[in-house]
């Protein structure tokens, strides 16, 4: 997709996101794991793909999901950088995924610092919960002319401030 820079995957496997989430998004295969799907997932909301985010959801996140507020919060932010920090999977077919994900609001810069639930039914990984953790950086201001805050070496204007 060409919103992605240099067609890597946004969820930041170094992978094509050709070979890596788009099948997962496009419902052309299953994700075999918790890390995938909630990678997957990362990927949906980069474009905003809501249905994708639904899809892959259920018990009490479904049921306390605002479908418009997340599309709405999806577009209006822009998506910079996904960390995974642990990933496991239990014998009683639940898995869990801690991560971090950072994002541009506005001119601030900030980040999620989450340990994702989910579960295996019906031969499919789905997104059951989350606690959010504590950040080391929850919020800082950042301007278009400084370092993208992804690592790229580009200034944040030429790079994902655009």
């Amino acid at each position: 997709m060409d919103n992605f820079i240099d067609g890597l995957c946004p969820c930041d496997s170094k992978k094509n996101y050709l070979s890596c989430c788009e099948p997962f998004i496009t419902g052309k295969q299953s994700c075999t794991t918790p890390e995938a799907l909630m990678r997957s997932r990362y990927s949906a909301y980069t474009i905003a793909n809501i249905d994708y985010i639904k899809e892959t959801m259920r018990g009490n996140a479904l049921a306390g999901f605002q479908e418009q507020d997340a599309k709405r919060w999806a577009k209006r932010v822009n998506w910079i950088k996904l960390k995974v920090l642990e990933s496991a999977i239990e014998s009683t077919g639940r898995g869990y995924v801690e991560f971090e994900a950072s994002f541009v609001d506005g001119s601030h810069l900030k980040s999620i610092h989450e340990k994702s639930e989910f579960i295996f039914e019906e031969g499919r990984w789905y997104y059951v919960g989350g606690k959010h953790l504590p950040t080391a950086n929850t919020e800082q201001m950042i301007s278009r002319t400084m370092n993208c805050p992804c690592g790229s070496n580009r200034k944040f204007k030429n790079c994902h401030g655009t």
